[in-house]
């Protein structure tokens, strides 16, 4: 059943909401946490469509909207990786045509104790390419080496534990991005790499998104828990800059005192010819 609007909402095309942008100074920067990084955010006011009304494909604006059974309980590990993962392979193997599809660091945001550190509000892309050869190389065992190699494409996947009605998630037309809109930063402190027991000394990074006034954000408004939101991130294969960032957004036609938002994003790497 849809979550009942607020009466503030005008026509349900969309809404005007703060999107938080790191600023241009934030390349080669730093972040090691949700709300924890070495550079500043800036506020800018834009206008966030309502994706269930615009024509929109995975193909041209990097993102579309999937549906996956609802028998996991992403508050268990074994649950999530029994049932969520295997899941989560063919919705990607079927977007994409890929040969093999690994699915990785999945994270439970919101909720009442904001698992995760609840939503996580800046325009961001998750991993360059770099890393996703280091991630495919170490998760593809003997085979890894070979694989990474090829062309792989970073997939998200996120999908609501229960119905959104406040903090829904925000992505941005890949084709309204301009090249110097990316900037490449770094994640966790130099100082702990060693310690890391995935990093093994390894300086992974991904990328944030600078204010551009044509960015066209789009949302999916009243997320149900059947429905996945699939976008595409870095491509080794084509033009870096054809990605689509995302952020959590405080929708001003929320209606006060409902439930927080939780969530479950899973990353995957299709592994294309």
């Amino acid at each position: 059943m849809a979550i009942a609007r607020s009466a503030t909402e005008p026509t349900g095309s969309g809404v005007d909401a703060i999107i938080k942008y790191p600023e241009r100074a934030a390349a080669g920067g730093r972040i090691w946490g949700n709300k924890d990084f070495n550079f500043e955010l800036e506020d800018h006011r834009m206008r966030i469509r309502n994706a269930r009304l615009e024509p929109t494909s995975f193909e041209a604006q990097g993102f579309t909207l999937l549906h996956r059974t609802l028998d996991v309980d992403f508050t268990d590990k074994q649950s999530v990786e029994q049932r969520w993962h295997p899941q989560a392979k063919r919705l990607i193997r079927d977007l994409t045509g890929a040969r093999e599809v690994f699915a990785f660091l999945g994270i439970l945001r919101g909720g009442e104790t904001a698992e995760g550190g609840g939503p996580a509000l800046m325009a961001h892309v998750d991993f360059n390419a770099h890393t996703l050869r280091h991630w495919v190389t170490t998760l593809g065992g003997e085979r890894g080496p070979e694989l990474a190699k090829s062309r792989l494409v970073n997939i998200n996947l996120w999908t609501p534990v229960r119905p959104v009605q406040n903090s829904p998630l925000a992505v941005c037309d890949a084709l309204s991005i301009q090249n110097d809109d990316i900037l490449e930063i770094a994640f966790g402190r130099p100082e702990t790499l060693r310690t890391d027991t995935f990093a093994g000394g390894f300086d992974s990074g991904g990328f944030v998104l600078a204010f551009n006034p044509g960015h066209r954000w789009y949302y999916y408004p009243d997320m149900q828990p059947d429905e996945v939101l699939a976008f595409r991130l870095c491509d080794t294969g084509g033009d870096s800059v054809h990605m689509t960032a995302h952020t959590a957004f405080d929708d001003p036609t929320s209606v006060p005192g409902s439930p927080k938002r939780m969530s479950y994003e899973l990353r995957t790497i299709a592994v294309l010819d």
